[in-house]
């Protein structure tokens, strides 16, 4: 599961503008698997979200962003495992019209597999999926660190 937290900077329609706080690689224990540049923004720490509702999200509030690991499965596959049938159906159709022709056999099927990867990229991207946004509850812990309640 990727995690990151968040601070709302301002709501534009149905945008939600956000700052990313923290680092990318915190809480990764053993390695992230390429999960720290889930939540990379335009901007250095910046991150803008599409919201049923902007309104609900005044300027200032905490949110955790979190993807679970199925939807990063699903965005996986649609991004490289559909590129990858494009690759191989493009190829075997490339061969089987050279064989047919009984001539240009390698080129035939090297142009169809270029052809099939490329089609199949152009409508596999960019669907990336959009992360469960969580509100984060003020520490209600207020006293100073080190000193506990007696």
């Amino acid at each position: 599961m990727a995690e990151r937290d968040a601070e709302v900077i301002g709501a534009h329609g149905r945008r939600l503008s956000l700052r990313l706080l923290g680092s990318a690689c915190d809480g990764c224990a053993g390695g992230c698997g390429g999960r720290c540049s889930l939540f990379a923004g335009s901007g250095r720490d910046g991150f803008e979200l599409e919201v049923d509702d902007a309104a609900d999200f005044p300027p200032g509030r905490r949110l955790r962003l979190r993807l679970d690991d199925q939807s990063l499965r699903q965005a996986a596959w649609r991004g490289y495992g559909r590129v990858l049938l494009g690759l191989l159906a493009g190829a075997a159709v490339g061969q089987l019209v050279g064989l047919a022709w009984g001539r240009h056999v390698d080129a035939l099927t090297l142009i169809c597999l270029l052809s099939g990867t490329l089609l199949a990229a152009r409508f596999s991207k960019p669907h990336l999926p959009e992360p469960e946004i969580l509100r984060v509850e003020a520490d209600t812990n207020t006293d100073p660190p080190g000193e506990a309640k007696r």
